[in-house]
């Protein structure tokens, strides 16, 4: 009988896959020489995780953030809404999660052309994101299919935002980028459909109702 695997090995193992994937990609990822990097046999690799693909996914998802976890702390206001998406595409931008979206984006440009290996771990990715973005606007008032769409909207544009920013480093045409998509998602206020204000909505003279 197999000996159960070491928790704590395994989650070492799958820290330094992932500080692997982001230095060298996944095009051409190999066990053995992985195995190697990590200092164990690719037989091992295997008792711990099976397949390559297998791997590769709890590698991603070890490292994913608590996405949940995040939209529960931006409370119920619009502005809470506003200043975490800010906040995460800065994230995005030369923080911690910038290694993460890198890959993630090597992933799905991988799934175009591989899917059979790398369509469902792409698709996990996207709906890990959307799920809890989509609930957060939820609770600011949106119907459930505004919020699956904005949401959408959202993480889709971002991540593309930060694509052009990974390749051409605009900094500021990017950040303002990002700042328009945020503007055109989030609600104006607790229970609004509509979109950013407009200089017409935003005229004393007009009946706020």
């Amino acid at each position: 009988m197999a000996r159960p695997a070491d928790a704590a090995k395994r989650a070492e193992l799958l820290r330094q896959t992932f500080d692997y994937l982001v230095e060298h990609g996944l095009a051409d990822l190999s066990l053995r020489p992985l195995a190697a990097a990590l200092g164990t046999s690719s037989r091992m690799l295997v008792h711990y995780f099976g397949t390559k693909e297998q791997l590769v996914t709890q590698a991603l998802a070890a490292v994913r953030p608590d996405i949940e976890a995040l939209m529960d702390s931006a409370g119920e206001g619009a502005e809470s809404l506003t200043a975490l998406a800010r906040m995460v595409w800065q994230d995005m931008c030369g923080g911690e999660q910038e290694p993460r979206v890198r890959l993630l984006l090597e992933v799905m440009g991988l799934a175009m052309t591989q899917p059979d290996q790398y369509g469902a771990l792409a698709a996990d990715a996207i709906h890990a994101w959307v799920k809890p973005v989509a609930h957060a606007l939820r609770r600011a008032g949106l119907s459930t299919a505004q919020a699956q769409a904005r949401a959408t909207a959202l993480v889709s544009g971002l991540r593309g935002i930060a694509h052009d920013r990974y390749l051409t480093g605009d900094r500021a045409r990017t950040d303002a980028a990002a700042e328009q998509i945020i503007a055109l998602v989030v609600p104006r206020r607790p229970g609004s459909s509509a979109g950013p204000a407009t200089g017409h909505e935003d005229s004393p003279h007009r009946d706020p109702t």
